[in-house]
């Protein structure tokens, strides 16, 4: 018998940088550099999930929050608000 995992851990889906470029269509370097002023409080892009060394990676769901954000944004601009 199988039973739906209530982990929410099991859940998450986590991005490299290059996955972020690519769904952000941008370079990899503007990842880096969007992280970097998000950690310092000067940009909204999502913070990283660091996994100790040189491991970090980015939440799928907050990457898709910041489109839907950006989005959100464009909307605005167009009209005029």
């Amino acid at each position: 018998m199988t039973t739906a995992t209530t982990d929410p851990i099991a859940r998450v889906t986590l991005l490299t940088a290059a996955d972020v470029a690519r769904a952000l269509r941008v370079s990899v370097r503007s990842v880096w550099t969007q992280s970097s002023l998000a950690e310092a409080g000067l940009a909204a892009f999502p913070k990283p999930v660091r996994l100790g060394g040189r491991m970090t990676r980015w939440r799928l769901r907050d990457i898709e929050a910041y489109l839907d954000g950006l989005g959100g944004q464009n909307d605005s601009a167009e009209n005029g608000s």
